[in-house]
């Protein structure tokens, strides 16, 4: 059968990773269902590959995923059969013998900083990240994954600062379980000195490891950004403006969280609890433990 490429975005909250998982809710598991849905075929972790996996909180942009279908291939229809936050944009038909964990170029991913960052020590940083540059052992910085080969090349890490959010841009042909949020943790620990630079050679060598591991940073501000190919794919404006349309929905209810968060807070705060309402309800509240 035929085998399609097309590129795919998901937010990744409510997803136990993108791998099929059974009895988890996986953004490869939701893609098997609709592509079921849709085509009418049986589909599985076969018929439905995945570049790469990505961590449970983890988003995406570029991810990759070969579709093997006896259909016409137009995303725009299985996407009807998607959540909202599952958004397949990109389309073109797969080379012979493609795999595409394995034949992509490399793979790009962005993960957003918060405003510590602003306080770290960017120029130390800047030369601890030029140490993981290169072909290394990253057994140290990654977790155990049932004998999967540690080494990996790292092609590229840049620091950048864009309207006061500082983020890292990591390239690398592969990237192991946890990898770019072990690193990220590394980085930010040798920025507020907590950590030596030296440390790094002792990482990368084997020769020992931080007594307390290195702990991977919060998913929710990692994302994958490509997955890059050599060939060219079609682009879909309709998915193009689905996608800002669920971003859209997605950071106003954020808005809202926070917004109400904040009144939450406010409502605890010292001067609320001192109103005189909150005073004659704490005070009933202190005769009814004593009674």
């Amino acid at each position: 059968m035929p085998n399609y490429l097309s590129r795919l975005f998901y937010l990744g909250g409510r997803y136990y990773g993108s791998q099929y998982q059974p009895g988890f809710v996986t953004v490869q598991g939701e893609l098997i269902e609709a592509l079921t849905k849709w085509s009418g075929e049986h589909h599985s972790t076969q018929t439905v590959q995945l570049s790469g996996r990505t961590d449970r909180g983890v988003h995406s942009i570029g991810q990759l995923v070969m579709i093997t279908t006896e259909k016409q291939f137009i995303i725009e229809k299985i996407n009807r059969h998607l959540p909202d936050d599952i958004i397949l944009w990109t389309s073109t038909k797969a080379p012979p013998n493609f795999v595409p964990r394995y034949d992509v170029l490399m793979r790009h991913y962005r993960y957003y900083l918060d405003n510590s960052w602003a306080n770290l020590n960017l120029e130390v940083v800047k030369k601890a990240a030029a140490l993981l540059i290169g072909s290394n052992n990253f057994s140290q910085l990654s977790k155990p994954d049932a004998g999967r080969n540690t080494l990996t090349t790292i092609l590229n890490i840049s620091i950048h600062d864009y309207n006061d959010t500082y983020f890292l841009d990591i390239f690398g042909t592969r990237f192991l379980w946890k990898l770019v949020r072990k690193m990220v943790t590394l980085l930010t620990e040798i920025g507020t000195e907590k950590i030596k630079l030296e440390t790094i050679n002792d990482i990368l060598s084997g020769q020992k490891g931080l007594p307390s591991g290195i702990q991977p940073a919060p998913p929710e501000n990692l994302v994958l950004v490509e997955t890059i190919i050599p060939f060219k794919m079609k682009t879909s404006k309709y998915a193009i403006r689905m996608i800002r349309k669920q971003l859209s929905e997605q950071l106003e209810q954020f808005r809202r969280s926070i917004r109400t968060v904040d009144n939450i807070i406010d409502y605890f705060s010292e001067p609320r609890m001192t109103s005189p309402h909150s005073a004659k309800l704490r005070n009933h509240s202190d005769s009814l433990d004593q009674s």
